[in-house]
């Protein structure tokens, strides 16, 4: 146990030490009776910041994605049928930039956490009827989510608008195919 305690002690003191991205998920009832299912992830950006990505869905296919950096809440994307998709960008200084490392920071072990929290169970999950409408609403969350990262990138405008929307319609394209994945 010394030896661990030790070792953990050296690696968290490093700068480059990374601590592995937090997922959990849980579901509920709202008040006006229906079932929801939340995820959130939370994992260090490369400059140290702390991002989460939250996403919630319900049975009556729709919901809510938020990207917070430090807490404050940058992005936030929701969804329903007869609405279809609306986003929110931070206008406050730096937060397009904080969407981008957020964003584009998700693809890999804390993308993997957040997904794989939200659709545990996969299996039983997906063939469920309440799983098929949250797996479509959290297809158009996470489109309004990244589609709102885009925003922030582009809205200053210039040379940098083209390269940043491309990296977040990659970052796109891992999300929707984790959901994909799940839902077919």
């Amino acid at each position: 146990m010394l030896t661990h305690t030790i070792l953990f002690l050296a690696l968290s003191s490093d700068p480059a030490f990374q601590p592995p991205p937090v997922a959990v998920a849980d579901e509920y009832i709202s008040p006006e009776g229906h079932r929801t299912r939340w995820a959130s992830v939370t994992y260090t950006l490369p400059d140290g910041q702390i991002a989460e990505v939250v996403m919630i869905a319900d049975d009556a296919n729709r919901g809510d994605g938020y990207v917070y950096v430090e807490g404050e809440a940058v992005v936030h994307s929701s969804w329903n049928e007869t609405g279809g998709v609306h986003t929110w960008t931070s206008s406050a200084p730096g937060a397009s930039a904080q969407a981008l490392a957020a964003l584009t920071s998700l693809p890999g072990e804390a993308g993997d956490e957040l997904f794989d929290a939200f659709t545990t169970d996969s299996e039983a999950f997906k063939c469920s009827e309440w799983g098929k409408k949250v797996l479509n609403a959290s297809r158009y969350i996470w489109a309004g989510v990244v589609g709102a990262g885009m925003a922030a990138c582009c809205v200053a405008g210039g040379p940098a608008c083209i390269p940043c929307a491309g990296g977040l319609a990659a970052v796109g394209l891992y999300g929707d195919d984790q959901l994909t994945d799940y839902g077919e």
